[in-house]
């Protein structure tokens, strides 16, 4: 069952504290890594993390900022302990037809069949067997994978996927060891998504408007929102809820530390004070 974070008091572990710590962590773990050992045990699984929500949740935003407040934004990416992916890289290659169609704003890019499941679900698998694996980018602006830009991702202790239907297809939702849904309203990601796919994905206003109504909306209500039901955290407000990611970074920070490893994962939360 999942809890929703509204207030709770101060964690004894705030988030500044932990960066001195880690960092040593991080530098003392180099070995280990390269020995194939993850958090200094042979053939433990990293603690995987899904992290789901609508388009403009601020799923990407959470995941950042648990990042930074565990030290790990300016760690050489062959050493981190925390790593991010995004669902955007396991789309599948579009054929023509559909390419002349997302030109026009006329794909469903929201909806499941426009990912590859199988790819997605061998990539985790992957990554909790401990190996080094290899994620083409997404290019927005082209509709097309970037197969010349390689996203490496070397074994760490905690693994963040983030994307709006994560929890949808049931063969990858069951490889999670946490999942969160980062619940922000309709009207807030609509007003974040238009100017990010006008500056940053080159569309013009009409389009963007037009795919929401048409596709992005539609497809939040059937195939997104439904997967709340599986999350252990629903973060409301997203990354504006500080207190919800102190919660979590304090979780994390447990795992980094082998206390959650020694109870086999086990992920009991606790029902925050309210205020």
């Amino acid at each position: 069952m999942a809890f929703r974070v509204i207030k709770c008091a101060a964690l004894c572990t705030p988030g500044a504290a932990l960066l001195p710590t880690l960092t040593k962590r991080t530098i003392k773990m180099c070995d280990t890594k390269l020995n194939g050992k993850i958090n200094g045990v042979d053939g433990k699984a990293p603690f995987l993390i899904g992290v789901s929500g609508g388009t403009a949740s601020g799923k990407s935003t959470v995941c950042k900022r648990i990042m930074e407040k565990l030290g790990q934004v300016d760690v050489d990416h062959t050493q981190r302990q925390v790593v991010c992916i995004s669902q955007d890289c396991f789309y599948r290659d579009l054929t023509p037809s559909e390419i002349l169609k997302a030109e026009r704003g006329l794909f469903n890019f929201d909806h499941p069949d426009a990912f590859n499941e199988k790819l997605m679900k061998e990539t985790l698998m992957d990554i909790l067997a401990g190996k080094i694996v290899h994620i083409p980018t997404y290019d927005y602006k082209n509709h097309s994978l970037r197969r010349d830009e390689i996203l490496t991702i070397y074994p760490a202790d905690v693994v963040l996927f983030e994307g709006i239907l994560v929890f949808y297809f049931p063969e990858v939702r069951k490889l999670f060891h946490m999942k969160l849904f980062v619940d922000t309203d309709s009207d807030t990601r609509l007003a974040r998504r238009v100017p990010r796919d006008i500056n940053e994905r080159g569309r013009d206003l009409e389009q963007v408007l037009n795919q929401y109504m048409n596709f992005v909306k539609p497809a939040f209500e059937e195939f997104c929102s439904p997967t709340k039901k599986f999350a252990d955290v629903i973060i409301p407000r997203g990354a504006d809820n500080t207190v919800a990611i102190d919660l979590i970074v304090h979780h994390i920070w447990d795992i980094l530390h082998g206390k959650e490893r020694e109870n086999g994962y086990k992920f009991i939360p606790v029902t925050p004070n309210r205020i």
